[in-house]
């Protein structure tokens, strides 16, 4: 349920409760109002009546009650001290009871009376006063109809319960259209901070100018922009600058290594150990070579020379470079590709291709077979590794991203490869991606556009079809 709905149906149920409370509380007091003013007009008529009566006798009974009693159905009668009904005025309803014996008694005792009676099934408000004649303690009762009462008060209860409806969809109409321009400048600041990622902190979301709580929640939000893009920034700066300073030592180290592993007198031990520390050198040139090209890229700096180039040669001298790093991992490289001519930098594609290839290498089982695929604009590298799971097919081209079964030391590189891999697949307008491959393994690909064609068509997950080129 969206914001937007959430308000207007709080709003409707909060107002819908007020109307309710306001629609009792004149719906009670209409009725009580009423029913007082029919009390002011029966209550003194009865003990006029039972005045008149003690002074003059039955005959000023009549005459007085015919005198005061205007009400609808107005009735009185006069119930003597054995409680018999003596004389009757008005309505037929006064031949009968219109107070109960023990409410006859109470008057007869000296106490006014004054209630609402169903009589002949219909509500009538009942007033009893006590009458003194000849020293005999009798009673007077009038009586009048509620009929116009409950007429008035059911009258307002259904006007009230027809607009009750009407008001809370007017108001349920207005309230969505009111939330809606409420949350209208919260949905832009949405909009644009979805929009925002590491490629565009430079952004800013509108601050709308209300001063309100939504103006400032977009202040706050651009100056947090603020903070992640000067943090970002020295993060990067300091990557580059360690960068650069790392690659003169490492350089220097590499050379004294290559000249030491030329000397006649090392000895097995001392060779194998120069030997590995050169590899350890070697692994650390690329990450920081990897670590400027990222950093040249986030400062928009990073940028390919496009020459026609074939896709065929620049994939066999990837295949020929790491023949010698297959053969160590008993993994058999199979290439095949037909001549396919693109505009590229050879240079950096070969860097993508084989940053692809040793991955596959890495990730394939011994035995098992990497084979590489070019033709039609696209590269393919398509291992038997255990494959990448599909939640993780997007992330695995972050930057140091690695799934956790790539963290040993075997098999984990510094989780910057397939980032350089997509870097470089964007500078040259295409795309990688990868793809599962049946019984097991993962296919990656790179798709260009061919020199003077267009988008490449998808691979298949297993290669493509054509003629072999020899390696």
């Amino acid at each position: 349920m969206t914001l937007r709905l959430r308000m207007t149906l709080w709003f409707v149920a909060l107002l819908a409760v007020v109307i309710a409370a306001v629609g009792i509380f004149l719906v009670v007091s209409l009725r009580t109002d009423l029913l007082d003013g029919v009390d002011a007009a029966l209550g003194p008529a009865t003990a006029q009546v039972a005045g008149d009566y003690s002074r003059e006798g039955l005959l000023e009974f009549t005459d007085s009650a015919k005198t005061v009693l205007k009400g609808d159905r107005a009735a009185a009668q006069l119930v003597g001290a054995d409680g018999r009904l003596v004389r009757t005025f008005g309505d037929a309803l006064a031949t009968r009871p219109m107070l109960s014996a023990a409410q006859l008694a109470r008057v007869r005792a000296g106490h006014g009376i004054i209630t609402t009676r169903t009589l002949s099934g219909r509500a009538f408000r009942v007033a009893g006063r006590p009458a003194l004649r000849h020293g005999r303690r009798e009673a007077v009762v009038a009586a009048q109809s509620l009929a116009s009462v409950l007429h008035a008060v059911g009258r307002v209860t259904t006007l009230l319960a027809i607009a009750l409806p009407a008001a809370l969809l007017a108001v349920a109409l207005g309230g969505w259209w009111l939330a809606g321009r409420s949350l209208r400048p919260i949905a832009r600041i949405t909009g644009t901070a979805e929009a925002i990622g590491a490629d565009r902190l430079d952004d800013r979301v509108c601050e709308p100018r209300s001063g309100d709580e939504v103006a400032r929640l977009a202040r706050t939000f651009n100056t947090m922009l603020d903070r992640i893009q000067r943090a970002v920034g020295e993060q990067r700066r300091l990557v580059g600058d360690a960068s650069h300073e790392l690659r003169t030592p490492l350089t220097a180290m590499r050379a004294e290594i290559d000249v030491s592993l030329r000397a006649d007198d090392l000895g097995p031990a001392a060779r194998a150990v120069l030997l590995s520390a050169r590899e350890e050198v070697e692994r650390m040139s690329r990450t920081v070579a990897d670590l400027l090209t990222l950093a040249a890229a986030d400062e928009g700096a990073y940028a390919v020379a496009l020459e026609p180039a074939d896709l065929a040669t620049v994939s066999a001298g990837v295949v020929d470079a790491l023949r010698p790093l297959a053969r160590e991992s008993d993994v058999s490289l199979a290439h095949q590709a037909r001549a396919t001519p693109v505009l590229a930098d050879a240079q950096e594609l070969g860097r993508a291709v084989r940053n692809l290839v040793e991955n596959a290498i890495r990730f394939t089982p011994p035995g098992g077979t990497v084979r590489i695929t070019a033709a039609g604009g696209t590269v393919g590298v398509h291992d038997e590794g255990p494959g990448v799971p599909e939640a993780l097919r997007d992330r695995i081209f972050d930057r140091f991203f690695r799934i956790d079964s790539a963290r040993g030391r075997a098999t984990g590189g510094s989780g910057l490869g397939l980032a350089i891999v997509r870097q470089i697949a964007e500078a040259h307008g295409g795309r990688v991606r990868v793809l599962p491959r049946a019984p097991h393994g993962s296919s990656f690909v790179i798709e260009l556009a061919p020199a003077g064609g267009h988008a490449t068509a998808p691979v298949q997950a297993l290669g493509v079809t054509g003629t072999p080129v020899p390696t």
